[in-house]
């Protein structure tokens, strides 16, 4: 025999026998490992499998909804990504292997009370055992003691989803977030369970945080919080207005969602800002609840992003809200106070609130006693604002906050009617967040044809109702046109994020206004033509608002310009901008601005723009942009009008 060859079979025979070996005593190890199941169990496991199969169990849509399975290629597959989670080897991918998985489990007999399936997987369990009509006595004991004092501690009666508002200095608030209440009998609701998903990170580079978000790296896990840290978190240090939508589950609702709740605690999921996040997750505890809505289904497949108020929408139109109940913040209730008194009273107010005049000396002023009970009622909301935010300590706030509660009470009890904040318009009844739009326009000597569309989400000259004044929130907005003198149709400009954030300055809250923008955009270069650039444009300012300017700003700004058509490929600028947004009525909002930017790295230049838009509302979904703009750039002029008609999809 050839030598090689005999050498290669004798390689290849001990390879197979090493193989041989090893299966046969992972064989025997599992044997000796794998608890005793009787003939009698074994014959009644089969009965069950046989029944799950001919009832096709795995296919049913609850199985889904438990196990939080999707469409994914020619199968399902969970967005589940703890392996944790999964009985099966290949449970993420096979719903049939997970549910024969779960039921061979319940037969387990080495595992104490709280890790055995039927407590771990409890809400699997519940339906698994209506469905296939399981007889209890014939499976091993497990008690689930752990779960069922959960279940008496929280006591759960009702739920209520929670609209955390858009805080307008926070990027990430203004994308909106969603919780929820899980009621008992207890009279106060601040004494409810909050059930929350978020991504856990500890990531404090806000561009090292968005990256993440966005690309799936952080995991996303479901917790179960007392509400009143969460109203805290929100409304005192965040200055988020909460909206809380009363849901019609009923009692046995409550506690099947409680038990799908129990099953992924302390499971993740890969984090996704735009779609697999906290408002989307959420979801699947209202279908575990009440599985004849169908609510995921919505948001899955059609488009790459879920916007909080879009999910509100979604669950309104299912018919699980039955009411709405406004909570403004500490600093709603702050400004509001204020609002309706003179601007002596504010300033005496932020006196007694930061110790610079005692309460007494407030009752011994002479002036009416209702603007005396305005005075200590807005210091102590002044005081329990910086306590919350712990801008002062608990002994001087204690030292300040008890005698201006005594001297307000001689003052009699206030009229709640008097402290009723109106409640802005909700959210879900504002305009939708994606926006496509078209419509003719004229720049210079030549006719053409724009047409935009954009992803998400708000932007400043749209109507304002259910979102904050001030606030810009663009992702992906894109913009074409065709030019009919030069026959040309090209990309005008395409941005990727475009966030502005302006908060007003006022006697009690001085807020930073800035902004932020990325992406392609058409622009005069030396040579007198329009290019493509690749632009980022950050800045930071402050803004005012008054009764008869409106929202008017000024911001220093960095312009940086990328493109192989500058000289030296790029261009660095510095300077400022400035405008006023004015609304006229509820239908028209008008903004004037104009900007002046030095490059004076790589290809120097000036550039100038000033522009005049306006924006009329026809319904919510729908409206007109009119926009004159005059610029000046590398010493060319040019001149634009555009008349655009905006649908909101």
């Amino acid at each position: 025999m050839d030598v090689k060859k005999f050498v290669l079979i004798r390689v290849y025979g001990a390879q197979c026998s090493v193989y041989l070996f090893f299966s046969i005593l992972a064989f025997l190890v599992s044997l000796l490992a794998a608890p005793a199941v009787s003939a009698e169990d074994t014959a009644y496991l089969d009965e069950l499998l046989g029944s799950a199969r001919e009832m096709r169990l795995s296919g049913e849509r609850y199985w889904d909804i438990l196990v939080h399975y999707k469409p994914s290629g020619s199968g399902r597959k969970s967005l589940v990504d703890d392996p944790k989670f999964f009985l099966a080897p290949d449970g993420k991918k096979n719903p049939e292997a997970e549910l024969e998985a779960t039921i061979k489990s319940l037969f387990q007999e080495d595992k104490a009370d709280e890790e055995h399936p039927r407590c771990r997987f409890i809400a699997r369990y519940t339906w698994l055992k209506e469905r296939l009509n399981i007889d209890e006595a014939r499976l091993p004991p497990a008690t689930c003691t752990k779960f069922n004092e959960a279940l008496a501690s929280i006591n759960p009666k009702s739920a209520a989803l929670i609209f955390p508002a858009t805080h307008i200095n926070s990027p990430a608030s203004m994308f909106g977030h969603t919780l929820i209440r899980i009621d008992s009998s207890y009279r106060s609701e601040l004494l409810s369970h909050a059930v929350n998903y978020a991504a856990v990170t500890t990531d404090s580079n806000g561009f090292l945080y968005a990256f993440k978000g966005i690309f799936g790296f952080y995991h996303g896990y479901y917790s179960n919080l007392p509400y009143y840290e969460k109203v805290s978190e929100y409304s005192d240090l965040e200055r988020r207005d909460m909206w809380e939508y009363k849901l019609n589950l009923s009692e046995e609702e409550v506690r099947r969602m409680l038990m799908h709740i129990w099953e992924l605690k302390d499971i993740y999921s890969d984090y996704y800002f735009f779609d697999e996040n906290c408002s989307y997750n959420l979801l699947f505890l209202l279908e575990a609840a009440r599985p004849s809505v169908n609510l995921t289904d919505r948001f899955s497949g059609v488009r790459f992003w879920v916007i909080p108020t879009d999910t509100i929408r979604a669950i309104k139109e299912s018919g699980l809200i039955v009411g709405v109940k406004y909570r403004p913040s500490q600093a709603t209730r702050i400004l509001f106070k204020a609002s309706h008194m003179a601007g002596a009273s504010q300033k005496v107010s932020i006196e007694v609130a930061g110790g610079k005049k005692s309460p007494q000396s407030v009752l011994e002023m002479g002036i009416a006693p209702e603007e005396k009970a305005k005075i200590l009622d807005l210091s102590a909301e002044l005081l329990q604002y910086k306590y919350s935010r712990k801008q002062i300590s608990k002994d001087d706030y204690l030292k300040l906050f008890l005698p201006t509660l005594n001297a307000r009470s001689t003052l009699g009890t206030p009229d709640p009617a008097s402290d009723a904040i109106p409640p802005p318009v909700a959210p879900e009844k504002g305009h939708l967040p994606g926006k496509f739009s078209f419509g003719p326009g004229y720049r210079d000597d030549s006719a053409f044809m724009e047409i935009g569309w954009r992803a998400a989400y708000h932007d400043l000259l749209d109507p304002d109702d259910g979102y904050i004044e001030g606030a810009q929130v663009n992702f992906f907005d894109l913009r074409g046109r065709y030019y009919f003198k030069e026959d040309s149709l090209r990309l005008e400009s395409l941005r990727f994020i475009d966030i502005v954030s302006l908060s007003p300055w006022n006697t009690f809250f001085k807020p930073v206004s800035w902004k932020v923008n990325t992406g392609f955009d058409r622009k005069i270069l030396s040579d007198g033509e329009q290019h493509l650039i690749y632009r980022v444009n950050p800045g930071g300012g402050f803004a005012y608002k008054t009764p008869f300017l409106g929202l008017s700003y000024i911001m220093l700004e960095t312009d940086v310009n990328l493109s192989d058509r500058l000289k030296h490929d790029y261009s660095v600028g510095f300077g400022v901008s400035a405008g006023v947004f004015k609304n006229i009525g509820d239908s028209w909002k008008i903004n004037l601005s104009a900007q002046s930017l030095y490059y004076e790295i790589g290809d120097e230049h000036r550039s100038m723009k000033a522009s005049l838009a306006t924006n009329y509302k026809i319904t919510t979904d729908s409206g007109l942009t009119l926009t004159v703009s005059r610029e000046k750039t590398f010493d060319y002029y040019q001149s634009e009008m555009k008349l655009l008609w905006n649908l909101y999809l």
